[in-house]
């Protein structure tokens, strides 16, 4: 049976892959702002994979790995987890070397919630060489057209200044552990809806991605 969701249910969703051998992940929280959800999988999970698939995955260095997505309800109540794995090509369609494996793309998330609790991050591994100059990604290469493009997908289907219309709608959250705490479920006073995802030029580092630290 379809898991299904009701209005002001929030979601998170796991984006799980490997590059250089290692896991990278993403996590995004998403809350249901329509009037009901039948399949979860099919209207929220699916899409934001498709999203990744269409756009970014193609300009990734053939050393990154789609692996899947784990998610699960996390307000107001905890669900069960569930693993999705995508199906086709999931390597990265890209070729040629790559910066290493600490330096990533960064997506600025933005809300309407002032100071840093409304700020949010999405960070990109695996950026080809051939994209950056000096620090900076470069505008005229197809690596940053897929950025603004997985954006822009984003936004259409996950960003709802005017409320969610009908059903299966979902709005892209940032969640602060500073307001809501650190404890599942997580109340929905930590949440705020994102209003804006912005590609940065300027080259993001991650300790935590370099060889032998983790994800």
């Amino acid at each position: 049976m379809p898991e299904s969701a009701a209005t002001g249910d929030v979601y998170q969703i796991k984006t799980i892959g490997k590059f250089e051998g290692q896991v990278v992940m993403n996590v995004n929280y998403f809350s249901l702002s329509g009037s009901g959800d039948a399949d979860v999988l099919t209207h929220l999970v699916l899409v934001w994979l498709q999203c990744f698939i269409d756009n970014i995955l193609p300009v990734l260095p053939n050393g990154y790995s789609l692996e899947k997505a784990v998610w699960k309800k996390v307000s107001p109540t905890l669900g069960p987890e569930f693993e999705s794995i995508p199906t086709g090509s999931t390597s990265g369609g890209g070729s040629g070397e790559w910066l290493p494996s600490f330096c990533a793309a960064l997506i600025s998330l933005s809300t309407t919630r002032p100071g840093r609790s409304g700020k949010g991050r999405m960070y990109i591994p695996g950026i080809p060489e051939n994209a950056s100059v000096e620090s900076f990604l470069d505008p005229t290469e197809p690596y940053w057209a897929a950025l603004l493009a997985f954006a822009a997908c984003v936004v259409l289907n996950f960003i709802h200044p005017d409320g969610g219309v009908g059903t299966d709608s979902w709005d892209m959250m940032v969640y602060s552990r500073k307001i809501g705490g650190s404890a599942l479920p997580y109340p929905g006073s930590g949440f705020a809806a994102v209003r804006e995802v912005a590609p940065q030029r300027l080259i993001a580092t991650q300790r935590s991605r370099k060889q032998g630290h983790g994800i």
